[in-house]
């Protein structure tokens, strides 16, 4: 009874290791893609980063000189309601636009840890995958 029982478990654990190297290799084509997916959002994820900051900074030069124009022209230093109006809200602007580009600065390196991670993943299932030819092959 033992070795009947002894044989199925070998039967069973040999039929798993030949279902596990057939899921290693889709799961690492399937990886691949994974990962191309996740390196194309970043680099556009990069270039809206890097728009907004852009923008972030450009607002804010073009803010300070409209203040600087505004103060200087202004009689008696009073402003009027339209200027006032810029003035306050401008500052309220620029808060916004920072938030937006720092969270998208957050998000880059979140995907860039993720992406990483699914690199270090999949080079770990191709090393199983080596290591599994190896072992039926002896």
């Amino acid at each position: 009874m033992m070795a009947k029982e002894s044989e199925i478990k070998k039967e069973l654990l040999k039929q798993m290791d030949k279902n596990s190297v057939e899921e290693t290799d889709v799961g690492v084509n399937s990886a691949r893609k994974i990962i191309e997916k996740y390196k194309a959002q970043l680099r556009r994820l990069k270039w809206i980063t890097a728009i907004s900051w852009l923008v972030t900074i450009l607002y804010f030069v073009a803010m300070h000189i409209l203040k600087d124009i505004l103060f200087d022209g202004s009689i008696g230093n009073f402003l009027t309601e339209d200027e006032f109006w810029l003035v306050s809200h401008s500052d309220t602007g620029l808060k916004v636009l920072i938030v937006i580009a720092v969270l998208l600065s957050y998000l880059i390196y979140s995907k860039s840890r993720t992406l990483t991670t699914l690199q270090v993943c999949a080079r770990l299932a191709n090393i199983e995958e080596y290591l599994k030819k190896i072992s039926q092959g002896e």
